[in-house]
């Protein structure tokens, strides 16, 4: 058994897992099985990830495991099936008495702490979250992501209710918000735009019924929207969910949000030129949201009520022996997946073949 530390861009080392103990009343150690690879995870191994980071680290905020010790408080939890916070909070400071994603004292597990691509971690009993629902491993261990999109659209329920509702990418955030869309806002159209040839044909069979799938305009055209005239012809949807984490998507999605609609961006782009012209032109409100923090009871409950769409999702899982294939693999490949998971039970060199429900892939292993 292996763990998982990056000690620098490009470099992954495999080593020795280290038995753990709970080192307070209200620690305990989780064993960790599944952890799914995020696209913060593999802009760390590029050194291109444009958020807070540090190296050595060992990654992973995605993830399931079970907890195997546990101090005087943490009891309740033995045996649990378990999964966790990405934010790591304090719950002490004003911002955490109204959400706790925006904790003054943040730290991010897997970005800026030690995550959890180790067999044994050891963490704070607040920071995480049993399973009531007998998920499977794998789709615990998106529990996470979605909660990052529920987070986000939750405050705008009412505004999703029977709209027509834009999603721009359709990587693993962008999934997850047509199907929560879809499935717990009750959105009466959803149209997900992708730049990508190849990710579109992945994700093709993965979209709700009526959900429209298309590539986006022309990046020359939306750059040549000018005039009020012209960027009321672009207007067109009343709320918006930007995924694509890149600059083109987020002024697509600045272009195509209609008057006074709002602009949620999840996505984490690096500096890039932005057009808030659009939203002053047209009155737009834009959101931020990061975290998940406060939804996994309610993502939880979605998962279970959705299991098989959801666990659609995971299209790979590897051994940790492979990880750093998994993360070096280039755009052409990873366009040929939506989530890879690592499985640290099981981490012999060779593909592991996927469970029922655990999202097979082409082959059960990385895409090549």
């Amino acid at each position: 058994m292996s763990d998982l530390v990056l000690t620098a861009p490009g470099r992954l080392e495999l080593r020795p897992a280290a038995p753990v103990r709970p080192d307070g009343p209200d620690k305990v150690v989780v064993e960790v099985d599944r952890v799914t690879l995020c696209g913060s995870d593999y802009g760390l191994f590029r050194g291109t990830y444009g958020g807070p980071s540090r190296y050595p680290l060992r990654f992973g905020h995605e993830w399931s495991g079970r907890v195997v010790a546990a101090g005087r408080n943490g009891r309740a939890l033995l045996g649990r099936a378990v999964t966790g916070d990405c934010s790591r909070w304090c719950g002490h400071c004003p911002q955490c008495r109204t959400d706790r994603n925006r904790c003054e004292r943040i730290e991010k597990f897997g970005l800026t702490v030690d995550g959890f691509s180790v067999r044994w971690r050891a963490v704070h009993r607040r920071y995480l979250y049993a399973d009531d629902h007998g998920l499977r491993p794998g789709t615990l261990a998106m529990a996470e992501f979605f909660a990052v999109v529920h987070h986000a659209l939750r405050p705008l329920a009412g505004a999703a209710r029977g709209a027509a509702v834009l999603v721009v990418g359709a990587g693993a955030l962008g999934l997850a918000a047509q199907l929560l869309l879809t499935r717990a806002f009750a959105a009466a159209r959803v149209t997900v735009l992708e730049s990508d040839p190849g990710k579109r044909r992945t994700v093709a069979g993965l979209l709700e019924p009526g959900t429209e799938l298309r590539p986006p305009p022309d990046p020359a055209d939306l750059a040549a929207v000018d005039g009020y005239r012209e960027i009321a012809r672009w207007a067109r949807y009343p709320l918006v969910v930007e995924c694509s984490g890149t600059t083109p998507g987020v002024n697509c999605a600045l272009t195509l949000a209609g008057p006074g609609a709002t602009v949620v961006w999840l996505g984490l782009p690096r500096p890039g030129t932005l057009r808030p012209d659009l939203v002053v032109a047209k009155g737009l409100t834009v959101r931020g949201s990061i975290g998940g923090t406060g939804d996994f009871p309610a993502v939880l409950r979605f998962l279970a009520d959705h299991e098989e769409r959801a666990a659609a999702f995971v299209t790979h899982r590897l051994p940790a022996a492979e990880a750093a294939r998994a993360l070096a693999a280039g755009p052409a490949e990873r366009a040929t997946a939506v989530k890879v998971q690592l499985d640290l039970a099981d981490d012999h060199p060779g593909a592991a073949p996927a469970g029922p429900g655990d999202g097979p892939g082409p082959d059960g292993g990385t895409p090549r």
